[in-house]
């Protein structure tokens, strides 16, 4: 399944976004961790203004803004470390707009999965996650070779940085090759398949149990 990947202007990210996180409250006693992500929101009128989304949890999400929009409203948010993102309009009060996710089960899995990954990151949990590895849910991918073949390959663990494959005819070293859209290269043969180092790095809040290449 190739279905929409949340955030993804162009092929992949090599590096982290340039804003950092930060927390509601920061410096107080406070213990509810609030990531506060810059965006911007585009309302049912058309206009887009810049704002900043707080999320205290993973289906929670709230538009820091000064506009009279009426409850039920649908918006399109452009979230940085998020992507876009189809919400409603479910309460409206003097510190923004408290809003509704829209979309599959399986997009709000993931926007979900993306949140509570930069609250880990806020609270110092996801220092190593580019080094971390998975193994996708769904492991069957087509890759493409050099010589244009395409063949079925399984994802036996993935990183932000390359991955490994288990295929019956392994390409040689250095082959380039394109796994599902992503371009890569092989570093190295193992026993089941090669090693791929990716030519762009997918961010690491993207390495999750539920990624498609």
């Amino acid at each position: 399944m190739r279905g929409p990947e949340i955030g993804h202007a162009a092929e992949g990210h090599s590096a982290a976004p340039v804003w950092e996180p930060m927390m509601e409250g920061a410096g107080t006693t406070s213990r509810a961790s609030a990531v506060m992500l810059p965006g911007r929101i585009l309302l049912p009128q058309g206009e887009e203004c810049t704002c900043r989304f707080l999320s205290s949890g993973d289906d929670d999400l709230r538009a820091v803004i000064e506009r009279d929009v009426a409850v039920g409203s649908r918006v399109v948010c452009h979230v940085d470390g998020l992507g876009v993102v189809d919400a409603t309009v479910n309460r409206v009060s003097s510190d923004g707009l408290r809003l509704s996710l829209q979309g599959s089960p399986n997009r709000k899995a993931r926007l979900a999965m993306r949140l509570a990954w930069h609250r880990a990151r806020l609270n110092g949990q996801a220092d190593r996650r580019g080094a971390d590895r998975v193994t996708p849910l769904d492991p069957v991918v087509e890759v493409a070779l050099a010589d244009g073949t395409n063949v079925s390959a399984r994802i036996a663990d993935l990183s932000a940085t390359g991955a490994a494959l288990e295929m019956a005819v392994p390409p040689p070293m250095g082959a380039p090759l394109t796994v599902g859209r992503r371009r890569a290269h092989v570093v190295r043969r193992t026993d089941a398949g090669v090693a791929i180092r990716f030519v762009l790095s997918l961010r690491p809040e993207d390495v999750t149990a539920d990624i498609r290449l």
